[in-house]
């Protein structure tokens, strides 16, 4: 069947693809919007709390509430997740992971290491510019010793929240179910950042302005580097595609011959 060209118009740049890439330019136009107000939403909410006070909000009377309920393994759950989410365990741990997965798909190595970097260091605009102080030590009994006029956000949970919304970014645009990401990530997410008060180093709206950083950094990038990431997906489908091809076509080779 003998297909015709327009004059003017290449193959495959109809009026169907231009409407479809316009379409997928707005809904990321959209979605960068939508980060951006959340982010400035979360600043502001962050000022608000600070000039009100924690004793105002009520925030310090829940962390001295939780210090006198603490047990030993949960202290010890705690302690960990301080550890290992700490800004000397928690880039190693993503390496190591990342790493491991690049084996099978650099795609999603690639999406998870950034996109998680990008939810984890979002916070520190926020600790820069809201500049809030940390729970009073001997009020709430703090188990981690944190000096520094940083609470809010809190980088522990924004790392976990990160890495949960970077897993289900690359999950979303390989055309993977996330479900399985949320019903496990949530809870983990959920434990990083009650362990947060717990250890009477941050308040409650330090941990929740995390999630929200976190996420709304995340929504802000894969917007602007989705096109991007899409080719490295289709690279790397084409280059296991070749992996496996190679095999086969040796073993015609050898049954030719």
């Amino acid at each position: 069947m003998r297909t015709t060209v327009h004059e003017g118009t290449e193959p495959g740049t109809g009026p169907l693809t231009t409407g479809l890439g316009r379409a997928r330019r707005t809904r990321r136009l959209a979605a960068a919007l939508a980060g951006l107000v959340a982010l400035v939403a979360a600043l502001a909410v962050g000022v608000m709390v600070t000039k009100l006070g924690a004793a105002r909000t009520g925030e310090l009377g829940l962390d001295v509430s939780i210090s006198h309920h603490r047990d030993a393994a949960l202290t010890d759950l705690a302690l960990a997740v301080n550890l290992l989410l700490g800004t000397l365990v928690a880039p190693v741990l993503l390496v190591v992971v990342c790493a491991t997965i690049w084996v099978r798909s650099r795609f999603v190595a690639t999406t998870v290491a950034m996109l998680t970097a990008v939810g984890w260091f979002s916070v520190e605009v926020g600790k820069l510019l809201v500049q809030r102080t940390r729970p009073p030590a001997t009020a709430v009994h703090a188990l981690v010793s944190e000096t520094a006029a940083d609470s809010y956000p809190s980088g522990h949970t924004a790392f976990a929240a990160g890495a949960l919304f970077a897993v289900v970014a690359a999950l979303a645009l390989a055309g993977r179910s996330t479900r399985a990401a949320w019903m496990i990530g949530v809870p983990v997410v959920a434990v990083v950042a009650l362990s947060r008060l717990y250890l009477g180093v941050h308040y409650l709206s330090d941990v929740i302005a995390s999630v929200v950083f976190a996420g709304a950094s995340i929504l802000v990038a894969v917007a602007v580097v989705q096109p991007w990431l899409m080719r490295l997906q289709h690279a790397d489908l084409h280059r296991r595609a070749a992996s496996v091809a190679a095999p086969a076509r040796e073993e015609d080779s050898e049954g030719e011959a």
